[in-house]
């Protein structure tokens, strides 16, 4: 087993193990979302540990598949607010995760916003 901390490119290849977490993650917000917009319909997501957001193949990482999946959800124009907090502690990787939101959400819809937060302490 692998520890993130032992990777040192900035972008390494995924795994299955990854791969499956993943499907997971779009299942599970795609249901929570809602659940959680019901209260005050703002949301706040947290990735602690955001990464670069892709994969050595082009294969989308955590912080790409939550935003797809709260961009893209058919309840989302009843939410007032999606907030997405992504910390990496990796300026290299904060970077390309910015670069690579960017690329992929030109335009994101007015109440999904997101900060990349660059902690390296």
């Amino acid at each position: 087993m692998w520890e993130l901390s032992s990777i040192k490119e900035p972008i390494w290849d995924l795994d299955e193990h990854t791969l499956a977490k993943h499907e997971i993650l779009k299942y599970y917000l795609g249901a929570w979302f809602p659940i959680l917009a019901r209260w005050s319909g703002r949301i706040v997501y947290i990735d602690g540990f955001a990464g670069p957001g892709i994969y050595s193949k082009g294969e989308e990482g955590s912080p790409i598949i939550a935003l797809r999946t709260a961009s893209e959800h058919a309840l989302r124009p009843k939410w007032s607010e999606v907030f997405f907090l992504f910390i990496e502690n990796d300026k290299r990787r904060a970077d390309i995760l910015d670069k690579t939101i960017k690329e992929k959400f030109p335009v994101l819809p007015s109440n999904i916003k997101y900060s990349i937060i660059e902690d390296s302490d």
